[in-house]
């Protein structure tokens, strides 16, 4: 039964007069008017524009609305940046302005620095992803082809010693909901300790956020500890960021010192017994995804115990033996400035 059609059932069963309930007739074409209305309201989910105005169940269009209204704003992606190497080019040459390189699949990097090469033909520099997000972020030695030919760069070669870094997504919708809810939980206002975290975390690449006051830091001192998104490393461009927007934020003139945060890995090995019919890589796979979401919580103590539940949790693993974590068969105490992040899994299947 349609919407339209339960709305004029509903009418016709509070009409006080005796009329008729032929379709055609005047009372039914009212009727059918005002059903037909109400249909359309009723249709426009009614439901939906409620939970629009709630932070908790808005879509990300309105949970937008609701984060400007207390200046908190969702993080867009950002491109990487890599660290370029060029040998064997002409000496004392300038970097041309379109200056561009790939990797072999395809991603694209552009110079963002003017600089020439040295008198033997070497030359260090940045440059910027065209494409944001995590691809960005290469390995190290991908970055092998120029894009173009460049005059004085006709023989030269290039590569990246290092990874790419600093290449983040967008923020999701349900992560940018939950900083909106914790924000008004904290009811950061007056450059206290709540402030200094959000400020941090206002910061695209900024996952988590220890503060230190005066009275752990020193006195006049303000200490911020930040670690990145997807647990990479945590940058000198990403520090400076944090440092310019909580200077650019913060009332009182403290001295501010933003510093990373220490990544401690969790090495789990055991032996496992596989139900019939699964694959020791998926069981893998799903036990790790279970691990990190566990430690995502900022555990101050990686629980034995608890871990060792994680593996009947695990779809496909029928028993476990010689489990240790970090190679011994107790909880892993975690310190303040640590973040503990999943380090090497290995599940050896036994019969």
């Amino acid at each position: 039964m349609t919407t339209k059609e339960e709305v004029r059932q509903s009418i016709n069963s509070r009409l006080k007069t005796a009329a008729t309930t032929i379709e055609g007739g005047l009372t039914q074409d009212i009727i059918g008017s005002v059903s037909y209305e109400l249909a359309n309201i009723i249709d426009t989910k009614i439901d939906v524009i409620l939970d629009n105005a709630f932070v908790s169940t808005a879509d990300i269009e309105h949970l937008k609305i609701k984060g400007e209204e207390l200046g908190l704003f969702q993080k867009e992606a950002t491109n990487a940046i890599v660290v370029a190497k060029i040998t064997n080019a002409s000496p004392n040459t300038k970097l041309p302005d379109n200056f561009m390189a790939q990797t072999t699949d395809g991603i694209i990097f552009k110079n963002i620095e003017e600089k020439e090469t040295d008198e033997n033909g070497f030359l260090e520099f940045q440059m910027q992803c065209l494409t944001e997000g995590v691809i960005g972020n290469i390995k190290q030695g991908t970055l092998t082809e120029f894009c173009d030919e460049y005059e004085g760069f006709e023989n030269a070669q290039i590569t990246n010693e290092n990874s790419g870094y600093n290449g983040f997504e967008e923020e999701t919708t349900e992560e940018f909901r939950e900083r909106i809810l914790a924000y008004l939980r904290d009811d950061a206002a007056n450059s206290n300790m709540a402030d200094y975290s959000w400020w941090a975390k206002e910061v695209a690449g900024v996952k988590n956020v220890i503060v230190e006051d005066a009275t752990e830091a020193g006195a006049g001192n303000v200490n911020v500890y930040i670690s990145a998104v997807n647990n990479l490393e945590v940058s000198k461009e990403l520090i400076a960021s944090v440092k310019e927007k909580i200077q650019s934020e913060q009332i009182i003139n403290a001295n501010l010192n933003v510093l990373p945060l220490e990544y401690f890995k969790i090495n789990i090995t055991a032996d496992i017994k596989l139900q019939e019919g699964f694959e020791k890589e998926a069981v893998e796979r799903e036990f790790s995804a279970l691990v990190e979401n566990y430690l995502s919580k900022l555990p101050s103590l990686v629980s034995y115990l608890y871990i060792s539940n994680l593996f009947f949790e695990t779809e496909g693993i029928e028993d476990v033996s010689n489990y240790l974590i970090n190679s011994k068969t107790e909880s892993v105490e975690i310190e303040k400035l640590q973040i503990p992040i999943v380090g090497e899994i290995i599940l050896n299947t036994v019969e």
